[in-house]
């Protein structure tokens, strides 16, 4: 198909502009490694907004976009090698703002930030601030999804957020290849100790690649980030009374994602039935064939109100009154704690104290329930 006029006009602007900005950038690159690595943004600022101003069109795409952008990482790679990620985040700050800049002045047309959105959560998680990276990996995924016109962008971006360990085209793949990893090693303890027959890939096939469940999913990995991150913590830091809220709230979202879990699978819920953890609880074991009645429900009800912590011990301690399965014992913990935690904001030592276990108990059932029902 021949190119219109207007198309190769912008084509020839975009050629003089990238020779333009591969001069600039390369006096700007020659200077920071000539001046002992120092930032000199501020003094190159006025050129780089110019040039951005010019080599910027509305009827761009989003690949010359990108290739803008591009020019920033060389300076930001040496920086992200050296540890310096606060000056790292700055090259990025700077590239953003150039294209804020660019864009109220051309309202409404937009540029595509996908690319220094997803580098700016890479710098931000590789400095341990966990909740900024995602947000800006998940804004980096909503640039994604804006240019590309699809809610599942094949894009670094999705592939981080969605734990995608298999496709090679992301920069950040060797930190997801060791969540995933992380991830193996819990299904890996599941399946040993309740004889289960799930491994990652099925588990990334049933769950991970479930489009249905996309929220669900994004944030169980922000959770496998947030959990490793945790355990990794001294415990000598975690013996008071915020610890202990801390730890009660990732558990409680990992309870929210089991039910989210079992609810997609349960026919009621896709006739407008508001349903319970109690009733998800019921569904799952009919299913898998468990006996989990309104007896035991009422039983573990009336338990957890009486002495919460004592009833927690004695499931991990197996002294629970009733005699239950290892995995009955496993959604039992949920059920107590999903309840707890969401009418309560109390001190409990108890999760903090078991938490690696605990954890894993939870684990335990969402990794059955996938297993049985997916």
């Amino acid at each position: 198909m021949e190119r219109t006029k207007c198309e190769l006009a912008n084509l020839e602007i975009v050629m003089l502009m990238s020779n333009a900005l591969d001069n600039l950038f390369g006096n700007l690159n020659a200077c920071y490694f000539l001046s002992k690595q120092k930032l000199l943004f501020d003094l190159f600022y006025p050129e780089l907004e110019k040039a951005a101003n010019n080599y910027f069109q509305p009827t761009q795409s989003h690949a010359d976009q990108d290739a803008f952008f591009n020019r920033f990482t060389p300076i930001w790679v040496d920086l992200i090698q050296k540890c310096r990620y606060f000056e790292a985040m700055n090259v990025w700050n700077v590239a953003l703002k150039l294209a804020f800049q660019w864009e109220q002045k051309n309202h409404p047309n937009t540029i595509h930030k996908g690319t220094p959105y997803y580098f700016l959560g890479v710098t931000a998680i590789l400095n341990n601030e966990l909740e900024k990276g995602f947000l800006l990996m998940h804004q980096a995924l909503e640039e994604d999804k804006r240019t590309l016109k699809t809610q599942i962008p094949p894009t670094p971006a999705y592939y981080f957020v969605t734990l995608d360990y298999v496709n090679q085209k992301q920069f950040f793949r060797l930190k997801v290849e060791e969540i995933s990893n992380y991830l193996s090693e819990r299904i890996d303890r599941y399946a040993n100790s309740r004889s289960g027959t799930l491994a990652i890939d099925q588990f990334k096939t049933k769950f991970l690649e479930c489009t249905a469940l996309s929220e669900e999913v994004f944030l169980f990995v922000f959770l496998l980030f947030k959990l490793k991150l945790i355990l990794e913590t001294n415990d000598r830091l975690k013996q008071n009374v915020f610890s202990s809220l801390i730890h009660a709230r990732l558990l409680f979202d990992i309870c929210l994602v089991l039910e989210k879990a079992i609810e997609h699978k349960n026919h009621k819920s896709k006739h407008g039935s508001k349903l319970s953890f109690s009733n998800e609880m019921k569904f799952l074991s009919q299913k898998a064939s468990l006996s989990i009645d309104c007896f035991v429900i009422k039983k573990l009800n009336f338990d957890f109100r009486a002495d919460f912590a004592k009833t927690i011990n004695d499931m991990l301690g197996s002294k629970y009154s009733l005699e239950l399965s290892d995995i009955k014992i496993d959604l039992a913990i949920a059920y107590g704690i999903r309840n707890f935690v969401a009418h309560r904001v109390e001190d409990q030592p108890v999760l903090y104290k078991n938490f690696d276990e605990l954890s894993q108990r939870l684990l335990n059932a969402l990794f059955f329930a996938v297993e049985k029902l997916y």
